[in-house]
């Protein structure tokens, strides 16, 4: 598609500093130069408050706000959204949030409601969602966006939701309860010691947990974003083994790699969310991690995940030819005193990478 490359009509993804969480915004345009806004995930609740709030009041309408799974750093600054004063149903377009109690019953007015939780009822008193809301967000779904725009979903699928609906009020009243953020007041110690990266990236990357285990992580909707100048894999906190399911169906594999500009990696660079199966199918040289180093329950990034985007076997075998960049959404130093020091000089000398911290907006030349 042809399209004027202005300034003003470029594509931006915005990471905002979420602390532990994920809160992204996308600003782009359709075929016709109309803006297309979609936000994706709240943060923490400290993150609408230092940085969401201000910057939905730049957008007049967002076009899809998306929410990938119920964990509290993903949740907790839409909640807030919503409850605020400044809160304007009217300028959101359409919600993607897979929910047990939401459901349309037809194309009428009716809303099914059965033990709504906190963020249900929000959107039910205050979101006026009926015809704005997509039932069921999973492999297959087919998004009708402008032309221009393309999402492709690739997690979860129908099966994991049923799981996840088994456990519901449980995992609704863990997050109710972990609105705020817990804090790390030591220094963490060092991941140094767990082994050189080119190492590390050869050691057994299986997760700790199976996809039906890790219920919460693997609902997570995870899609391909393209538009006229800019093509982004968004991960959420996706499960890695269901993520290669999914590509290896659609007909990728180590001959036929993804192609994308940007790789938003899952789960704040954990070490059980990026393996290397799932790299091998990617043709991408940019990886953001959004994370300010975790809070009390988990910190984040691995150094193990490091060592994988850096030295997995497809990129060895190729001798490392192109330069490879990890983007950081915080200070380096601001994680290291959560998550410890997870990489050094030695690390940065081998393997044609560079890491790239307090990045928040994304665009391509």
């Amino acid at each position: 598609m042809e399209h004027d490359l202005k300034n003003e009509h470029k594509t931006k993804v915005i990471v905002l500093p979420a602390h532990h969480g994920d809160s992204i915004i996308i600003k782009t345009f359709d075929s016709q130069k109309k803006p297309f806004n979609i936000l994706i995930d709240g943060g923490t609740a400290k993150t609408y408050d230092e940085v969401l709030r201000k910057e939905v009041r730049k957008i007049p309408f967002i076009d899809i706000v998306i929410l990938t799974h119920i964990d509290s750093d993903h949740i907790a600054g839409l909640i807030k959204l919503i409850k605020s004063e400044h809160f304007d149903p009217k300028s959101i377009g359409k919600y993607w949030f897979n929910s047990k109690n939401i459901k349309f019953i037809s194309s009428g007015e009716n809303i099914s409601v059965a033990q709504a939780k906190t963020f249900e009822e929000l959107l039910i008193d205050k979101g006026e969602v009926t015809n704005k809301w997509v039932n069921e967000v999973v492999v297959g779904t087919i998004p009708q966006l402008p032309d221009g725009v393309e999402i492709e979903i690739i997690s979860p699928s129908s099966e994991i939701l049923e799981e996840l609906y088994k456990k519901w009020p449980s995992l609704s009243d863990e997050y109710n309860k972990k609105l705020e953020d817990l804090s790390i007041s030591a220094v963490a110690p060092s991941q140094i010691s767990r082994g050189s990266l080119p190492d590390l990236a050869k050691e057994d990357d299986t997760p700790e947990k199976k996809i039906m285990t890790d219920i919460s992580n693997s609902s997570s909707i995870a899609f391909i974003f393209k538009t006229f100048d800019m093509s982004v894999l968004f991960l959420g906190d996706a499960h890695p083994h269901f993520i290669v399911e999914t590509l290896k169906s659609k007909g990728y594999s180590k001959n036929n790699r993804l192609s994308v500009d940007y790789v938003k990696v899952s789960h704040h660079g954990s070490k059980n969310n990026t393996t290397n199966e799932l790299l091998d199918l990617l043709d991408c040289d940019n990886y953001i991690i959004s994370t300010n180093g975790g809070n009390s329950d988990h910190t984040h990034p691995d150094r193990e995940t490091i060592a994988r985007i850096i030295h997995h076997p497809y990129r060895v075998e190729k001798c490392y030819p192109n330069l490879r960049k990890i983007y950081l959404n915080h200070k380096e130093e601001k994680i290291r005193m959560k998550a410890g020091e997870f990489v050094n000089d030695e690390d940065r000398a081998l393997g044609n990478w560079q890491m790239i911290e307090n990045i928040n907006v994304f665009e391509n030349e």
